[in-house]
């Protein structure tokens, strides 16, 4: 890891982690997240995370991953390389979903051919020539690039009737498919992992891009069904902010082209196992571990990692900023919305301020809270970010919540709603709709279990959902503790919020690791 003491819980960003560590970074991925095993089955072709979830660490994973001995690992990872003559290509393919995802598919099917002819050029003397005529040298993303703007060329040159002809001849021909043979009986032997990397932001109102998008998952799922046994494995990697409005608006037929989709759905457990595993590693590398952290520690049991690498260092309780007492690692989590990059920051954060006492790596409860209040608005930031190419002004039609009670009916919120409707664009307001951003920002979740004697609210929010969390007039809601200070939230309860599935027992004590 990184000799770099303003970050001992590593970097926020993958990205930068592999440019600072490079193929080091295999030591300090947490080979026990519950996403490794799901990622690399053969059934699974897509795999959908909000930002900040884990999706390039995943994608990472697969270059170092030990399932598939001897692989061919293949990295699209810059979709913005792409996204232009995409969106070109699919505007000249028709808006319409019916006819552009059809055609759109055959395209993705052979820029996923190419992909790997450009990949395995060097193993066979057909390919080679295959790749004379489709494909050209350099990365996988420049590749994609170069082969759709050729595809592009054809609707050009020839119109819409005889593209379809076009990359119908293009996938039939027989160079290409004397190339096919040649890469499956390289499969054979040499597992193809490819993971196929998109935007993690969309203008869904861009209805070509969207067509695309789903062409995109559609092919994949078959492609899947057809090669996943034959030694090639294509994971395709979605937006979870953008994906749900893919699946209801313009997949043709989600129950075919969905199916064994991987969520990146953090449970509390994993992301305690996962934080004290990047906080261990820098510590052991620094000398600087506890004695209660010394010698083995078994990292599949979340209760021992707790006890060795989370107590030790941030106690087991605090009293909160509102003056009660709670569990430390529930008060950092709650901050969260259940992303590692979140907890990340947060847990940086933290150590910045034990480090500028001298104190580290030992946290007082006062690192903790000023900790996280130096950081909770930048966290809150990102997310209405996040939906800004969704969501025109979605910064400002936020604001309506300034000063909202953390504990409302449902039905206060068309009353904020109708606040927001001048930072709406023109045709796009409702109180419906407004409804459903705040859902889906995880800015409003909708409360599960309130018993005012426990001091504790349970709220489920969408982005802990596999689904739509929706909001009506007669549910009871509140407003994430993560938004407390971007919209200076009037607490009317003086209990908390939980925004992550817990457990109680007969003492109604929180059980956070269930």
């Amino acid at each position: 890891m990184a000799k770099e003491s303003r970050t001992p819980f590593g970097r926020a960003a993958c990205e930068a982690e592999l440019k600072i560590l490079k193929s080091e970074y295999s030591e300090l991925y947490f080979d026990e997240t519950p996403f490794n095993a799901a990622a690399i089955r053969p059934e699974t072709y897509l795999i959908i995370g909000r930002r900040g979830s884990g999706k390039t660490a995943l994608a990472q994973y697969l270059s170092f991953q030990k399932a598939f001995p001897n692989h061919i690992y293949i990295d699209v990872d810059e979709p913005t390389e792409y996204q232009k003559v995409l969106s070109d290509i699919a505007a000249h393919a028709s808006t319409s979903p019916a006819i552009a995802i059809p055609r759109l598919k055959k395209l993705w099917q052979y820029v996923m051919w190419c992909i790997m002819f450009g990949h395995t050029r060097d193993k066979s003397q057909v390919i080679a020539e295959a790749c004379e005529h489709s494909c050209s040298n350099g990365r996988a993303s420049s590749l994609v690039n170069a082969i759709i703007d050729r595809c592009l060329s054809f609707l050009r040159e020839d119109g819409d009737n005889r593209f379809d002809q076009r990359i119908g001849q293009l996938l039939n021909s027989e160079r290409l498919n004397a190339a096919q043979t040649e890469a499956l009986a390289i499969a054979a032997k040499h597992p193809i992992l490819i993971a196929f990397d998109t935007l993690e932001k969309y203008e869904v109102s861009n209805e070509a891009l969207m067509n695309a998008m789903a062409a995109l998952v559609e092919a994949a799922a078959e492609f899947n069904l057809d090669f996943s046994e034959k030694g090639i494995h294509l994971k395709t990697f979605m937006s979870g902010e953008v994906f749900p409005y893919l699946e209801e608006n313009v997949l043709l037929n989600p129950l075919k082209a969905v199916s064994d989709a991987v969520h990146l759905l953090w449970r509390p457990r994993d992301l305690l196992r996962l934080i004290s595993w990047r906080f261990y590693r820098y510590l052991e590398e620094h000398d600087l571990l506890l004695e209660e952290s010394k010698g083995k520690i078994t990292w599949t049991s979340h209760r021992e990692v707790f006890d060795k690498m989370w107590t030790p260092y941030f106690g087991r309780q605090l009293t909160n900023a509102r003056g009660s007492r709670e569990d430390t690692f529930s008060y950092v989590l709650r901050h969260t919305q259940m992303r590692p990059r979140q907890l990340i920051l947060l847990c940086n954060s933290i150590a910045l301020r034990a480090m500028h006492r001298g104190k580290f790596p030992v946290f007082s409860e006062e690192d903790i809270r000023l900790g996280i209040k130096d950081t909770e608005r930048t966290l809150a930031a990102e997310i209405v970010n996040s939906f800004s190419l969704m969501y025109s002004g979605v910064d400002k039609i936020v604001d309506a919540l300034m000063k909202m009670p953390m504990l409302f009916n449902g039905k206060e919120l068309d009353k904020r709603a109708s606040q927001s409707a001048s930072e709406w664009p023109p045709n796009a307001y409702s109180p419906a709709q407004f409804r459903r951003l705040v859902a889906e920002l995880g800015i409003v979740g909708i409360v599960s279990r309130h018993n005012e004697g426990s001091g504790y609210i349970d709220a489920d929010f969408e982005y802990s959902l596999p689904r739509r969390l929706v909001i009506t007039h007669r549910d009871t809601c509140v407003i994430h503790p993560m938004f407390y200070s971007r919209f200076n939230v009037e607490f009317n309860s003086p209990s908390r919020v939980i925004p992550f599935s817990t457990e109680r027992n007969g003492q109604e004590e929180n059980d956070y690791f269930s």
